[in-house]
């Protein structure tokens, strides 16, 4: 398989896989964990929502520097931690104004369980507590100690004594990111004539590390998403083997296959222009759907193992290990 391609297709299914995590996560735990059925009988139960664990953390920035990141390959901070937030999809607008609000901003999306392998660990906030401040500085003081000095290095990443940004839920990570594994792009800039999310340096991205998902961030589209069907494309050379493959929601899908046209219509006193809206039978050719996310995680689970990809080298960060053929 084309190494571009199968970069692609793992993006895609961590994308698709997250997506249909999250359709679960805001349902009621009784309509998504067996068995909730049985223990939350009260009606007034039945509306109570999974734990707030997310399959995707968000790296937050400003798009004047969201090119520069794409060609540096990796997240790397001068202080030596890179932050995310792990605050859901549905209430990630609240990270748009912590700071720069009169700046279009975006947000990298990232598996969770890829960033754990790089430490990820939430920030313990000293500014409200003299206690925790004063044991900190003293551990930090002690200077005679090997093993001490080893634990505040590994400690101080995670440490923060002025600052207390816990509303964001940020977690971080010492190590650099790799920018390819990230899964989803969201920007508050988008086209005012086709509404096309602005993304400077995006193709940049592609070219190398293979295609990716890319909403207009706000809330409404990123709730909406998770209502939309989804539609994939396969395409193969004459010996059957799969040389592309597209996945989109249903809003981008329309606006690909639908076209309009000016037809002159017969009015009782008059003829008129009146512009009417046509699907493309070309452009919808070879498309198929509409998928459910966790569908379209699975045709491409498939794909990878008709290709004789090994699953569990390839997908390492999965959450679902048992998606049947």
């Amino acid at each position: 398989m084309d190494d571009h391609l199968r970069k692609t297709l793992v993006r895609g299914y961590y994308f698709n896989e997250a997506m249909a995590f999250y359709q679960q996560y805001y349902r009621p735990l009784v309509e998504t964990y067996p068995s909730a059925r049985g223990t939350l009988k009260d009606p007034g139960r039945h509306e109570d929502r999974p734990p707030t664990w997310v399959p995707l953390v968000f790296h937050c920035t400003t798009e004047d520097c969201i090119e520069g990141i794409f060609n540096d390959g990796a997240l790397t901070n001068e202080k030596g931690v890179v932050s995310f937030t792990e605050v859901p999809i549905g209430e990630l607008d609240r990270m748009k104004f912590r700071k720069n609000p009169d700046k279009h901003q975006v947000a990298i999306g990232f598996p969770r369980r890829y960033l754990e392998r790089l430490g990820l660990a939430s920030v313990l906030y000293l500014k409200h507590n003299p206690g925790l401040q004063r044991a900190w500085e003293q551990i930090q003081s002690r200077k005679d100690c090997e093993d001490i000095l080893s634990a505040v290095h590994v400690l101080e990443p995670f440490v923060d004594k002025k600052g207390d940004v816990s509303a964001f839920q940020e977690v971080r990570t010492p190590e650099p990111v790799d920018v390819a594994e990230a899964v989803w792009v969201l920007t508050t800039h988008r086209d005012s004539e086709s509404g096309d999310p602005i993304i400077p340096g995006i193709d940049n991205f592609i070219r190398g590390h293979g295609r990716i998902s890319r909403s207009f961030w706000h809330r409404t589209h990123q709730m909406d998403v998770l209502t939309e069907g989804q539609f994939t494309k396969a395409s193969k050379d004459e010996h059957g083997e799969i040389t592309d493959f597209e996945w989109r929601g249903e809003h981008y899908w329309q606006k690909l296959v639908h076209e309009t046209k000016e037809l002159s219509v017969t009015l009782p006193a008059h003829t008129r222009e009146i512009i009417f809206d046509f699907t493309s039978r070309e452009k919808q050719a070879g498309f198929e759907g509409p998928w459910r996310f966790i569908d379209t995680a699975k045709n491409i689970l498939n794909i990878l193992r008709a290709a004789g990809e090994k699953i569990e080298q390839i997908l390492p960060y999965r959450l679902i290990e048992n998606l049947g053929a």
